[in-house]
């Protein structure tokens, strides 16, 4: 059917006719091409004339669509003088949005674009300039021309709006006058002859990353399949003028890159970490930074991140980074540091109402190549979930890196089959493997944890020890004390108990034998002999003795360290008690837990630097990571069988702060009653010499040390 036998009328009027369907659907219907100008775009007339578009598409008629943007005087001459460009802002918006969208209707656009008929240009004009509407519909010889104030939203389109459109058909005498006009208005538009308007494609890469991710037989069924005629305007998809007027972007303000001053001091890194950044790099960039706590293991990662980024960027590959920790006391910490380096992370963690949406425009557009560069930092719970893996799949693992900070963690099995499988990886721990010591009061079958960071790390490529960095000046020299804290005649029963039952279970586990009921068993009485020892009823008294006996001593940036649980026959936990005695005593402590939310925590630690608050009592939340170089005294009255935990709380009370010449650390040694000479309290005393002779070998009064282990029979 030709448009001569449509029966169109020269005039349409919305108080009168239905322009939509009498005008337009006919017309899209037949035509099998299509040109439109409009002073903005809207996607409602294309999704409510669905049904005209399907047989545009089956034509494979072609469309040409021009949307004005209307500019401020500034703007306008910038873009006349080519010093701006703002298609780009308007093209990555737009590919963002047909890239993004799930609904059929909107993906009428994307369908369109991937089958190549519908090109796109901006025409930036003057404000007041490109309100008339015209659109031209060709079918083979005949021509239709529109004009008027009909514009491409439903409400221009609509009976409830006062619309009016004249229209002039080229087998009619009127057109050579009138309507000729507007196609030839249309073609100067479009191929950018006019003086006073600015007209720019769409970025050719918007089309390519439409085209790349559409599978257009699944797409048509999609759309076409599934259509709703008569549903409502569902979006309004236009380039509404803001009130702020566009700027050149500064590209380079959003880069990465190495600062010059971190905290007011030249930045530089050390011999160890930029050896430690070539032996990773040699590695493939893949491997282990066993490195001191203290000894600068983010600052060393972070720069082994720019170091990469800026490779690849080079290359124009980007590169999207997850920093993953355990704590989100960590966590913030991370994001603070990272900001010395002009990144700013997405901060996946706590809750994901407040990430989720940002996390998802960050990876869209990172995929669209709008961004080449993404940093998250996320908690290992969240990493492991489900809902941030399915998000983290739609990134290329060619071009993600992982670090892993405490990456101990990320050897457990719930943990480490989570791991995204990213082509770069870098593990930070001081202490990355458990000791086999470790093995008897926990799991028999530890090794697992080392067997996984090694299948994904690919080993150590990199070691600085604690002893390195106090010869080098980058940690503090501290002196070690002893302080004896013996168990009472109930506790000294029951440890003997769960030690004789834990050896049992343990010699039987080295067959391999031991049933999934025996393990529990194991573990738990693990647990409960590492709860005594932690909360011994000798060690408060002795602390405070300890104190008193000490009066030039001052508590002040000092840490406290204490066991979980309580103690026998207690039901107060042990950390409140300890925290209440001390407050007896005159002591200004306040504890510092997992219990309080993040900004109690912050306040916490505000008041503690501010020295509004002497002491800080904790459990655990202190071990890993969290930077407090203000500290000058530990007290351990606490402390596992693993050399992680220990090594981490003393690199926790070295780092270098100003006035700080040397630290204190006092270790509460937890020793069976005197006179007993069990095998499981000779095994109690080996136990605590291999913590004090680690402490010793790096200690400043090394001869005082020996001196003490002696006078308390230890050795």
């Amino acid at each position: 059917m030709s448009f001569s036998d449509l029966g169109l009328k020269p005039k349409y009027d919305s108080d009168e006719d239905d322009i939509l369907n009498s005008f337009h659907i006919k017309l899209l219907s037949q035509a099998t091409a299509y040109d439109r100008a409009v002073g903005y775009f809207s996607s409602d007339v294309l999704a409510s004339a669905a049904i005209g578009l399907e047989k545009f598409i089956l034509t494979n008629g072609k469309m040409r669509l021009i949307i004005g943007d209307p500019l401020s005087d500034r703007e306008y001459e910038a873009v006349m003088e080519g010093v701006l460009n703002p298609a780009c802002e308007r093209s990555t918006e737009l590919s963002e949005l047909l890239i993004q969208t799930n609904d059929s209707k909107l993906r009428l656009l994307t369908y369109l674009i991937a089958n190549q008929q519908l090109e796109i240009k901006f025409a930036f004009t003057h404000q007041g300039m490109f309100h008339k509407k015209i659109g031209i519909f060709y079918l083979d010889e005949e021509v239709v021309v529109f004009s008027g104030s009909a514009n491409e939203t439903l409400a221009g389109l609509s009976k409830y709006n006062s619309e009016e459109i004249s229209v002039f058909f080229n087998w009619r005498e009127s057109f050579a006058e009138y309507g000729q006009v507007e196609v030839d208005n249309f073609n100067s538009l479009w191929d950018n002859k006019k003086q006073r308007a600015k007209v720019i494609a769409l970025d050719s890469d918007a089309y390519k990353k439409i085209q790349a991710r559409v599978d257009l037989k699944q797409l048509r069924k999609e759309i076409f399949g599934h259509l709703d005629l008569n549903a409502e305007p569902f979006f309004s998809y236009s380039f509404p003028k803001s009130d702020k007027s566009l700027t050149k972007p500064n590209i380079e303000t959003k880069l990465p890159r190495k600062p010059l001053m971190v905290k007011g001091k030249a930045f530089g890194l050390f011999s160890h970490q930029l050896e430690a950044i070539e032996s990773w790099v040699k590695a493939d960039y893949k491997g282990l930074f066993k490195l001191a706590t203290g000894s600068g293991k983010t600052f060393t990662s972070i720069c082994a991140m720019v170091d990469l980024y800026e490779l690849r960027h080079k290359k124009q590959l980007p590169t999207f980074v997850i920093i993953s920790v355990p704590y989100i006391e960590l966590a913030n910490q991370w994001v603070d540091e990272l900001t010395a380096f002009n990144i700013t992370a997405v901060k996946c963690y706590e809750s994901s109402q407040q990430w989720s949406s940002v996390l998802d425009k960050k990876i869209l557009r990172f995929r669209t190549g709008v961004l080449d560069f993404v940093c998250i930092v996320v908690v290992n719970k969240t990493m492991s979930s489900d809902m941030f893996i399915s998000k983290l799949n739609k990134i290329p693992h060619d071009d993600m890196l992982l670090i892993g900070d405490e990456c101990h963690h990320l050897g457990s099995e719930g943990l480490s089959v989570s791991l995204p499988q990213c082509k770069y990886r870098l593990g930070l721990s001081a202490t990355p493997f458990r000791s086999e010591d470790d093995e008897i009061e926990g799991s028999p079958f530890a090794d697992t944890v080392k067997q996984n960071l090694l299948a994904y790390f690919h080993g150590i490529v990199s070691e600085y020890s604690l002893s390195d960095a106090i010869r080098d000046g980058i940690l503090a020299p501290y002196k070690y004390d002893l302080v004896p804290a013996y168990l009472d005649d109930d506790e000294q029963e029951l440890y003997e108990d769960f030690s004789s039952k834990i050896l049992k279970l343990f010699l039987k586990s080295r067959g391999g034998s031991l049933t999934s009921e025996e393990k529990v068993i194991l573990t738990s009485l693990c647990g409960k002999r590492s709860r005594l020892l932690a909360t011994c009823k000798g060690k408060l008294p002795a602390l405070i003795n300890y104190i008193s006996l000490h009066p030039e001593m001052s508590l002040k940036h000092s840490l406290i360290y204490v066991g979980e649980g309580y103690a026998i026959d207690d039901d107060v936990p042990y950390i409140t008690r300890v925290t209440n005695r001390l407050h007896e005593h005159g002591c200004r402590v306040a504890k510092f837990t997992s219990l309080e939310n993040s900004s109690e925590r912050r306040q916490i630690m505000t008041d503690f630097i501010n020295q509004v608050t002497d002491s800080l009592v904790a459990m655990k939340v202190l071990d890993e990571g969290i930077d407090v170089p203000v500290c000058r005294s530990a007290f351990i009255l606490a402390s596992t069988r693993n050399p992680r935990q220990y090594v981490q709380r003393r690199g926790r009370v070295l780092r270098r702060s100003e006035g700080k010449s040397e630290a204190l650390i006092v270790d509460f040694v937890v020793l069976p009653r005197p006179g007993v000479l069990s095998n499981a309290s000779q095994n109690l005393r080996k136990a605590e010499l291999t913590r004090i002779n680690d402490f010793k070998l790096t200690a400043l009064n090394r001869k005082y040390v020996e001196k003490r282990v002696i006078e308390l029979g230890i050795c």
